[in-house]
């Protein structure tokens, strides 16, 4: 699991993942923003404080998948519905904003009228059939949260960059396939928030690993805030040479 504030992202280790691992991690309590992808088990029954946003990437995949079956694609329904959708993150790609209120607002007046249009060519399917029902279902019951966008300027409209930065552990998962212990799972999951930070705040993460474990090696008595990836004194010694601008908008220092 992969939860991402800005440039501080936590990575944890969870055997399963039930509702109660997400309602554990963030408590009852939590009264923020959740991005997912439509899984059943992270609703308001875990986080009932919470508010929730959907990725339009996933909405958008079954109909994908769908256009890719067909024959003839040019006039299906599904193709359409890419198109419209195409659209609207065209539009957010090129959104000029400088502050999450400036891009609340841009939305609401250059993407949504192209989020209504999708969403009123699928209303307006007559009986759709077999899988064209089951995407056009799905993106039905996720409107109310993707529309969070309009109302959450922070909020993306996709939480593909989160599963770019899971995809590593996804991979070497495959070559851990033995290694049985919780305890190495959790220490797997340090290590992953540890590199993914540095990553998102602009570190070149070999340099940084190698300072942070040399100034361990030295003293037991570390002052560790002065180690944090934001830390002047860090970015000054591991920082990448080219900044890297983040997707959302925010600096990596911030």
């Amino acid at each position: 699991m992969f939860l991402s504030s800005a440039a501080k992202p936590t990575c944890t280790y969870a055997p399963t993942r039930s509702g109660k691992v997400i309602s554990d991690i963030l408590t009852p309590d939590y009264t923020r923003t959740v991005m997912y992808d439509g899984y059943r088990g992270y609703g308001q029954e875990q986080l009932p404080k919470a508010t929730f946003g959907s990725c339009l990437i996933h909405i958008r995949r079954p109909f994908i998948e769908l256009v890719k079956g067909l024959t003839l694609k040019n006039n299906a329904q599904a193709t359409q519905a890419v198109k419209l959708l195409s659209r609207v993150f065209h539009k957010e790609k090129n959104l000029r904003y400088k502050t999450p209120a400036d891009k609340k607002e841009q939305r609401r007046k250059l993407v949504k009228p192209l989020l209504d249009a999708f969403y009123c060519f699928i209303e307006g399917i007559a009986y759709p059939m077999h899988k064209l029902k089951d995407a056009v279902k799905n993106a039905l019951k996720l409107k109310d949260r993707v529309y969070q966008i309009f109302e959450i300027g922070e909020l993306p409209l996709s939480n593909n960059s989160v599963e770019q930065s899971i995809r590593p552990s996804t991979i070497i998962r495959k070559n851990s396939l033995f290694a049985k212990s919780t305890a190495g799972a959790e220490a797997n999951a340090i290590f992953y928030t540890i590199v993914q930070t540095a990553k998102l705040n602009n570190l070149n993460v070999f340099k940084y690993l190698k300072l942070i474990f040399e100034a361990y090696t030295r003293s037991q008595n570390l002052d560790l805030k002065a180690y944090l990836p934001w830390s002047p004194t860090i970015r000054k010694f591991a920082a990448n040479k080219i900044t890297r601008i983040m997707k959302w908008g925010i600096s990596p220092s911030s």
